[in-house]
């Protein structure tokens, strides 16, 4: 059995025992059905609202069920949550909901519903509209301009962590190209969704934020927004802000993130060919 079942057997047979919650499901990767050993769990339980307070004063009394907790957090993200991490290195975020606020967003496999409370809950796909999409592509366009600024500057570890930023959304991007339904999940497993080649552009991208490898992490992202503007659909491109691309293709030889001379530059682009 994987540890993710087996933390969640434990935990779950915990909370039951004590008969505070109506009903227990398992979101995230789990809920998809496309989860591995490296998983972490995201588990929601449905509480009554006269049981609320009991409930939550008890939940780390549920987590310790499976193992020894090294670290742990009080949250407040979609709903009353703790983050909890074992000393086997598995992750749960444990999630506290009424029927009222349980999250209708993703797929849920269903743990435990004695009254048939989740007999109709059929959550939806996470679409990521065209809008969003557009901004995205934005933003990936805008973080490079921000990144360069801290390259010229030499505060490297900076530029390093904005251009990251555009790589996630590029990978979101890519993503909506081959996954449309997870669109969302940008950059986990990615190498698992899209094509060998495609993926190797993001790879290459993300291993050369570094003081001398910038230059080629540029080109590699420019390259992916080039692979999207021409393979997406149209009325979506047409959201695209083509304009600003353009502009950062112009700039891309002889302004953003040069340091060095013309023919380094040229070189070290050349190897991402």
């Amino acid at each position: 059995m994987l540890r993710t079942y087996e933390a969640i057997e434990k935990v779950s047979n915990a909370i039951i025992h004590e008969n505070l919650c109506e009903a227990i499901l398992v979101k995230g990767s789990i809920g998809r059905g496309d989860d591995d050993a490296y998983s972490d769990v995201d588990l929601y339980v449905i509480v009554n609202e006269e049981k609320l307070k009991q409930f939550l004063d008890k939940r780390i009394h549920y987590l310790e069920a499976y193992k020894k907790i090294v670290f742990y957090e009080y949250m407040n993200f979609v709903a009353e949550q703790v983050v909890a991490i074992y000393d086997d290195g598995l992750h749960i975020d444990l999630y506290t909901v009424t029927r009222d606020n349980l999250p209708d967003k993703d797929k849920a496999k269903v743990i435990y519903d004695p009254n048939l409370i989740l007999e109709e809950y059929n959550a939806g796909i996470q679409q990521t509209s065209p809008e969003e999409l557009a901004e995205r592509f934005s933003s990936a366009l805008y973080y490079i301009v921000e990144a360069d600024s801290a390259y010229q500057r030499k505060n490297y570890p900076w530029a390093s962590y904005i251009l990251s930023s555009s790589i996630a959304n590029c990978a979101i991007l890519l993503r909506y190209l081959y996954d449309k339904d997870y669109t969302y999940l940008g950059l986990k497993k990615i190498n698992e969704i899209i094509p060998c080649k495609q993926y190797l552009w993001i790879e290459e991208a993300s291993k050369n934020l570094n003081e001398s490898g910038y230059p080629l992490a540029l080109y590699k992202i420019i390259k992916i927004l080039n692979y999207v503007t021409d393979n997406i659909d149209k009325d979506i491109k047409n959201l695209l802000n083509l304009e600003f691309f353009n502009w950062m293709k112009e700039k891309l030889e002889n302004q953003l993130f040069q340091q060095k001379n013309d023919e380094e530059i040229c070189k070290i682009i050349s190897k991402g060919c």
